[in-house]
Order: structure tokens, then C-alpha cells, then sequence
């Protein structure tokens, strides 16, 4: 009995330093999973607004498609503050890039990739015989 008694004595305080870790460990996994859901917001608003400009784009030229992917990227509010819109017009296509950072949620230096979309469309101009006179 009293060998249990002096085992018992060794380990005192053993729980709280256990508890201690494992709720370090619980709150790194929430903080991970908080940024990759930011993450994966950031990359979802950057293809909208890729293909929304896109759209806008193919209408009514590539300023209008940067001017309808910017508005799109302000009104996401923080997740869309670090991810700029570009155009370009390549032969009889369209296409919108959108290309920046996910917003960090700590200040840690995670290696958290950068977010990329891009959306192509044809041009919807009409030729000179279709052309309202």
C-alpha cells in the first residue's frame, strides 16, 4: 500500500501539464482550420470575381471587366482587399485574371499560398453585316 501511495505522489500535477498541452493542441488545430476556411473564401470570391468580369469583360471590353471584378472584390469586403483584377484580350477571347493574397488571420508566418483564378470568354462583337443599321 504504500508503494502505491509514493507512485501516486510521483505524478502530481501530471494532469494539468496533459490538459495544458492538449488544449494547446486543440486551439492550433481551430486556428489552422479558421485560416484555411479563410483561405478557401478568398479563392471562392477571387473566381467569382474572375468570372463576373469575365462576363462584363466580353461585353463591353477589358476596362469593364476590371471595373466589374474590382467592384466585386470590394464588396467581399477583407477577403477580397489583397487580390487585384486584370484583363486581357487575346485574338477573339477574353480573359480576366485575379491574383493576390488570402487574408491572415494571425500574424504567424504561415506558408499559405498565394489565390489565382482566371475566367476566358468570347468577345461578343458583331460583324458589320449583323450590325443594327
Amino acid at each position: 500500500m504504500l508503494r502505491i501511495r509514493r507512485r501516486l505522489a510521483c505524478e502530481r500535477g501530471d494532469a494539468l501539464v496533459e490538459g495544458l498541452f492538449a488544449l494547446a493542441l486543440v486551439l492550433l488545430v481551430v486556428a489552422v482550420g479558421a485560416q484555411a476556411l479563410a483561405y478557401a473564401h478568398a479563392r471562392s470570391v477571387a473566381a467569382a470575381a474572375a468570372q463576373d468580369g469575365a462576363r462584363a469583360a466580353a461585353a463591353g471590353g477589358t476596362q469593364a471587366g476590371v471595373a466589374r471584378a474590382r467592384a466585386i472584390l470590394a464588396a467581399a469586403g477583407g477577403a477580397g482587399g489583397r487580390l487585384r483584377a486584370t484583363a486581357s484580350e487575346e485574338g477573339n477571347e477574353v480573359t480576366v485574371n485575379v491574383e493576390g493574397q488570402a487574408p491572415r488571420l494571425f500574424s504567424v508566418p504561415l506558408g499559405i499560398p498565394a489565390v489565382r483564378a482566371s475566367a476566358s470568354l468570347p468577345l461578343e462583337r458583331y460583324s458589320d453585316a449583323e450590325a443594327a443599321p
